[in-house]
């Protein structure tokens, strides 16, 4: 007599007992929640890392478009101080570049308030650097004394070496020394003048830096506009000291 056999399909479980469940399958982004996590904050600080280099290979490249400028401004300068101006009434060529009476003492205290500045980014700068690292990993990092705003001293440093610069223009302004008075007036307004514009762009981006807890400015963008305009400040310190010399040792 034929015997019939049903296939009977008994769906394999994991065996309880002993030394506990079997081996469960691990799927992609389920469990293991510590380890999503440090991948997600790795992640986010390898992007951080790239955001902070692109932005420095963008100042660096700011850099060195105004070093070419100031560069062709100082060369203009030495050629107009030695070169003579033709007279159409007395039909000779003759020299008319007077050199100015520079208040030294406010000019002295300026690049005091731009030295210290300086020094202050550098401070909020590292501190800021140490402060993302902590936070990577989730860790607060430790109150110390010297743990001061020093961002905010730079952007207050910032905003006082731009009104002494306009307290100086006055004080030549009260000699009779105006923008079109003689060539020397000229390129010392133009100078100063245009060191502190580009000054001032580098200070609203500390300023947005700032204000970034009340603007919702996340931290690490905060961190990186510091970071990169700290590059750009010192830049621009070195600048000023260079064309004091100018102005000093090349007045006429």
């Amino acid at each position: 007599m034929a015997t019939t056999h049903d296939r009977v399909d008994i769906e394999r479980r994991p065996k309880l007992g002993g030394g506990g469940p079997g081996k469960i399958p691990h799927r992609r982004g389920f469990g293991g929640g510590d380890d999503g996590g440090d991948r997600d904050r790795s992640g986010d600080f390898s992007s951080s890392r790239q955001r902070l280099r692109r932005g420095r290979i963008g100042v660096a490249v700011g850099i060195a478009g105004v070093s070419t400028l100031f560069i062709g401004l100082t060369v203009a300068y030495m050629v107009r101080q030695s070169t003579p101006h033709w007279d159409p009434i007395l039909q000779r060529d003759i020299y008319d570049w007077k050199p100015i009476s520079l208040p030294y003492r406010q000019l002295w205290i300026n690049s005091l308030l731009l030295a210290l500045s300086s020094a202050t980014l550098e401070l909020a700068r590292r501190f800021m650097a140490k402060k993302e690292e902590f936070a990577v990993m989730c860790i607060l990092p430790p109150r110390a004394p010297w743990d001061w705003p020093w961002l905010n001293l730079t952007v207050g440093l910032g905003f006082a070496f731009l009104a002494g610069q306009i307290l100086v223009w006055n004080t030549l302004r009260a000699q009779g020394w105006y923008l079109r008075a003689n060539p020397s007036s000229s390129f010392f307004y133009l100078l100063t003048g245009l060191h502190a514009a580009h000054l001032a762009g580098g200070l609203i981006a500390l300023l947005y830096a700032a204000c970034g807890r009340w603007l919702r400015v996340r931290f690490e963008s905060q961190r990186i506009a510091v970071d990169v305009t700290a590059w750009y400040w010192h830049f621009m310190g070195l600048l000023w000291f260079c064309i004091f010399a100018l102005l000093h040792f090349a007045k006429g």
